[in-house]
Formats: structure tokens, C-alpha cells, sequence
């Protein structure tokens, strides 16, 4: 039994031999591979081709994983920073449109120094879209009185119909109980203007009036509210020849639908 082990070994160590010897003949310069190489070689490559491109395609499947990853946390930051800009820029939107609103306002006292103003804030409305009338929150203790006209930097909003110790209420120039003496700033031909049941401004003017689309229109010296306080312009000319007169739609220089702050103009100023 020895004998037959020894042999064993010895014939394992002369084949392992010859393949190390055939290996480095393969290796020294032969091109074509042994019949017993070319048929290990043919059985080996299929599998071989498989398990290697079973571990590219796993190489790849990882990669891509990867870089899916990267690209969801990129999207997330992006996302994140987006957010912060559109914030940024809603703030600097509302910036500007405080600056203009406070502009507009300090032209307007500038240019009218001989009236005080009340700077009142909006506390309630009437339902419905338009502030046909509304409710302020400075009254007596703050010195308004009723009649006393109720402004914006853009023009004229209404006046004051009701005053309590610290409220008001403004009755607006498109309410259908307002009725205004005008003057077409052009040509200063005269007319009156009113509100409407859907809050529209209404003037009717003389037949012979020269008042023409884009014309200014601005209170007169015949109105309860001081002369000269803008109104709007002029948005279209109807004639109606059996009433003699002209019926003119004037658009308002105050959007009556985004009310928030009003001032409140003082006609007699107490002197020094």
C-alpha cells in the first residue's frame, strides 16, 4: 500500500513537472496552443466569457447605483438653493413694491405741502372684492373729522362718512352713494363723477365738452374735497345725443381691490 502512495506522489510530481516545463515553453515564444491546451482552452472560454461579463455587468450595476446617489443629493441641494432664491426674490419683489407705494406717497405730500396727513391702516371692509367702503383704524383722538378726504400716492380714494374715537369709516369714490364734482385737467371742462352698483366710475359730462380717451381727470373747485386731487383717466367717450350729454368711463388711479394703507388729508391745517 506504501508502495502503491509513493508511486502516486511520485507521478503527481513528474505531471506537475511537465505543466510547469509546457507552461513556460507556451510562454517563450509559442503562438498556437497544444491539442490538449486548445481543447481546455474551448472548454474554458464560455464560462469564462460569462463569469466575466456577469461581474462588468455587476461593475456596472453598482456604477450606476452610484451615480444615481450623486445625482439625487445634487438634485436635493439644487432644490434646497432654488427654494432659498425664489424666497430671496419674493422678499426684494415686496421691497420694490413698498419703496414705489412710499415714493409714490412722498411725491404726493411733497408736491402738496399746504395739507396734514393721517396715515391710517384697513381694519375691515365690506364684503365683495372692492373696498367700497371700509373701516380705518384712526378716529377722533387722531383728529379726523367727517368729509375729510381719504388718499394713496396714486390719488383719491373717498372720504370719511363716519368717525369714531379710535375708527373711521371711508366711503369710496366707486361706491354708487359717491358723487364727485370734476374737471378734465386738459381742457377744464366740467362734469360730475359717480360709483356704480359694480363698482365702476361714471362721469357725466356736457355735450359740447372736449374730453377725449387718456384725458385726466381730477376733483374741481366746486367739490366738498379740496381741488385738484387725481382721480384717473379717462377710459372711454360715449355721446347720447337725446340726454345732451356725454357719458365717460374713467378708470381709477387706485386699485381698489389691494388696499392696505391710506392716508387721510387734512383740508384746514391749524397754523404754527
Amino acid at each position: 500500500m506504501r508502495f502503491f502512495k509513493n508511486k502516486l506522489a511520485f507521478f503527481t510530481g513528474i505531471i506537475a513537472i511537465l505543466l510547469i516545463v509546457s507552461i513556460a515553453f507556451t510562454f517563450k515564444g509559442r503562438t498556437r496552443p497544444s491539442a490538449f491546451g486548445n481543447i481546455i482552452g474551448s472548454a474554458v472560454t464560455p464560462v469564462q466569457k460569462v463569469f466575466y461579463k456577469t461581474g462588468e455587468f455587476f461593475k456596472g450595476t453598482f456604477s450606476t447605483l452610484f451615480e444615481l446617489k450623486e445625482l439625487k443629493n445634487r438634485n436635493e441641494i439644487l432644490e434646497e438653493e432654488i427654494s432659498k432664491l425664489k424666497e430671496e426674490n419674493r422678499k426684494l419683489y415686496q421691497m420694490a413694491l413698498e419703496n414705489k407705494r412710499l415714493r409714490s406717497i412722498l411725491d404726493f405730500t411733497e408736491a402738496n405741502t399746504d395739507f396734514k396727513y393721517i396715515g391710517a391702516e384697513i381694519t375691515g371692509k365690506d364684503p365683495g372684492n372692492w373696498f367700497d367702503i371700509f373701516t380705518i383704524d384712526k378716529g377722533l383722538i387722531n383728529g379726523v373729522e367727517a368729509n375729510d378726504p381719504v388718499i394713496t400716492g396714486e390719488g383719491l380714494v373717498g372720504r370719511i362718512i363716519e368717525v369714531g374715537s379710535n375708527y373711521s369709516k371711508v366711503l369710496s369714490i366707486i361706491d354708487e352713494r359717491s358723487s364727485i364734482s370734476i374737471v378734465v385737467n386738459r381742457t377744464r371742462d366740467t362734469g360730475i363723477v359717480s360709483g356704480t352698483v359694480s363698482s365702476e366710475l361714471i362721469a357725466v359730462m356736457p355735450l359740447e365738452s372736449d374730453i377725449i380717451k387718456g384725458d385726466d381727470i381730477i376733483t374741481s373747485n366746486f367739490s366738498t374735497l379740496p381741488s385738484g386731487l387725481y382721480i384717473g383717466k379717462v377710459e372711454s367717450v360715449e355721446k347720447s345725443e337725446r340726454k345732451l350729454q356725454k357719458v365717460v368711463t374713467v378708470r381709477t388711479s387706485v386699485d381698489f381691490k389691494k388696499l392696505e394703507e391710506v392716508f387721510v388729508l387734512k383740508m384746514n391745517v391749524e397754523e404754527d
